[in-house]
Formats: C-alpha cells, sequence, structure tokens
C-alpha cells in the first residue's frame, strides 16, 4: 500500500511538473509573439512611404508584394511542402489558400481605397478595427468583454476621430468603402488564420498564404491591364516593391500570424495602432512630411489604449 501511494504521488508530481514545463513554454512563446508584434509594428509603419514610392498599378503593387515574400521563402519549405501534401492532402491544402486569398484581398482592397479616397479617411477606417474585433469575441464567441477593454476602444475611437477630423477627412468616397471593407477581411483573415494554422509550421504556413494568396489575386492586375503597365526599369518603384515585400509583409505581416498563434486577436488589433504613429515618423525623415502637432494627441490616445490593454490583459 505504501508503494502504491509512493507511485501515485511520484505520477503526480510528473504530472505537475510536466504542466509547468508546457506552461513556461506557452509564456515563452507569448512574450517571443509580444516582441515580434513590437518589430513588425515598426515595419508596418513604412508600408505607406513605400506604396507612395512606388508607382506601378495599386492592383500590382498588392499582388507582387505577396508573390515576392512568398518567392523568398521557398527555398526552406520545399520540402516541408511535400510532407503537408502527404499529410492533409489536396483539401487540407486548400484549406490553407483560404487565409491567403483573404489576405491577397485586404491588400487590393486598400491600396486601390486609399488612392482614391483621402488619407485621414482611410486611417480613421482601419484604426477602429480592435473595434470590430470584439464585436467578433462578443457576439460570435460569446466571450464576456472586460471594463478596461471598453476604456482602450473609447480612447481609440476619440483618437481615430480625432485624427480625422485633425486631417481634414471626409466619408463618402468610393475608396471609404474599399478601406472599410479591406479592414473587415483583415479582421476576418486574422480570425481564420488563428483556426487554420495550429498544427502547421510556421514558416511553411507563410510561405502557402503570401505566394498562393499574391497568385489568387493576379487576375485583379490582369484585367485591369496594371501589369502590362509596369515599367520594370523604374528602379525606384521596384526598389519600393521589393522593400514592401521585405519589410511590411515578411516581417510585418508575419508577425501578426505568428502572434495569432499565442495571442488573441484583439491583442494584435491594438498593435495596429502605432502604424500611423510610425508612418507619420518614417514620412518625416523620408519623405520630409512633418506632421502638423494638432495629430499628437490622437497619437497619444492610440498608444494610451495599447498599452492599458496590454497592461490589464496581461493576467488574463
Amino acid at each position: 500500500m505504501r508503494q502504491l501511494r509512493c507511485r501515485r504521488f511520484g505520477s503526480e508530481m510528473q504530472e505537475e511538473t510536466k504542466d509547468a514545463r508546457v506552461l513556461k513554454m506557452e509564456i515563452r512563446k507569448r512574450r517571443i509573439a509580444l516582441l515580434f508584434l513590437s518589430v513588425g509594428a515598426v515595419s508596418f509603419g513604412f508600408s505607406g512611404v513605400l506604396i507612395k514610392l512606388c508607382d506601378f498599378p495599386p492592383s500590382v503593387i498588392a499582388s507582387f508584394r505577396m508573390i515576392l515574400a512568398g518567392v523568398v521563402l521557398t527555398p526552406f519549405c520545399v520540402g516541408r511542402l511535400r510532407d503537408l501534401f502527404r499529410e492533409r492532402g489536396i483539401p487540407g491544402f486548400l484549406l490553407l489558400l483560404i487565409p491567403g486569398l483573404l489576405l491577397g484581398l485586404h491588400f487590393q482592397a486598400w491600396i486601390i481605397g486609399l488612392k482614391r479616397t483621402y488619407v485621414a479617411s482611410a486611417t480613421f477606417i482601419f484604426s477602429i478595427n480592435p473595434l470590430f474585433f470584439t464585436l467578433f469575441e462578443r457576439f460570435l464567441h460569446k466571450r464576456r468583454i472586460p471594463v478596461y477593454t471598453y476604456v482602450a476602444l473609447a480612447m481609440v475611437l476619440g483618437g481615430a476621430y480625432w485624427l480625422f477630423a485633425s486631417r481634414g477627412g471626409q466619408l463618402g468616397q468610393t475608396g471609404d468603402f474599399l478601406c472599410l471593407l479591406s479592414t473587415l477581411l483583415f479582421v476576418i483573415y486574422l480570425l481564420v488564420s488563428r483556426r487554420v494554422s495550429e498544427d502547421v509550421p510556421h514558416l511553411l504556413y507563410i510561405h502557402v498564404i503570401y505566394l498562393w494568396g499574391g497568385l489568387l489575386t493576379l487576375p485583379f492586375s490582369l484585367a485591369g491591364g496594371g501589369l502590362a503597365r509596369v515599367d520594370v526599369t523604374a528602379v525606384g518603384s521596384v526598389l519600393a516593391l521589393l522593400g514592401l515585400a521585405l519589410f511590411p509583409t515578411l516581417i510585418g505581416h508575419t508577425s501578426n500570424n505568428y502572434g495569432v498563434r499565442h495571442l488573441s486577436p484583439l491583442t494584435i488589433s491594438f498593435f495596429t495602432l502605432t502604424e500611423p504613429i510610425i508612418a507619420s515618423l518614417s514620412a518625416a525623415l523620408i519623405l520630409t512630411e512633418i506632421p502638423p502637432y494638432r495629430e499628437f494627441p490622437s497619437y497619444s490616445l492610440f498608444l494610451g489604449a495599447t498599452v492599458l490593454y496590454l497592461v490589464k490583459s496581461r493576467g488574463r
């Protein structure tokens, strides 16, 4: 009897030790995700500048930023791609194309919409994406939303409206609808990505969604004749497109994909609020476009909302 108790006690201790190791590993992954998201947020801020510097048609920019990012990852994923086909078959592979298509459509709608509306309006629309994530959490997943989240959201809405008003934005343009559609596609893309990417190696997953997402949206470039208008001898535009593929895409969106595996999509959305701040700084450094002082209160509200949410949600 005594030996049986000792064995049972030893077994329980092993289980507790195993659970502690798993928990410690998950906490480590979450810290890495937060660090990666911070780096990704900085790279996102250069997206607007690089798009401005690239004179290619919007549909071409949207597709080829993904295709180029996928091509860069191809040498590291060929063997794993064969294993993925053996394990999942064609239906399983096609399932992974859904978030790639959503991301590609998000880029198409965003870049084309940005060309057809005020920058202030586009920034305002995308800045409220945490609100959409909260609505999904509350009504789709039936989760209780803490009070601090509502306070952070109120700060986000206040900052977005301040930025919108200070830049003289006007809603009602055709591009506004495309920017709103782009924001909704971004929200759905992250939610779907979280669901389908759990058991797929991260590097392989982002290779699939970038390369195939770009290829699936390539017809937009062909239908509008945009591909025919590309001047490959325009060195500045080519370099800007390469920069867009390497930094905001490979680093920025990859950090989102990694983060959504270990953190809630709502947490990811708060990191996107730093984009207009970094974008203003990068525009000031590269394009010498100095942001007016009247925009600074909105930046403070965005940063305050992000810090409030991250600090308060840390224990959860």
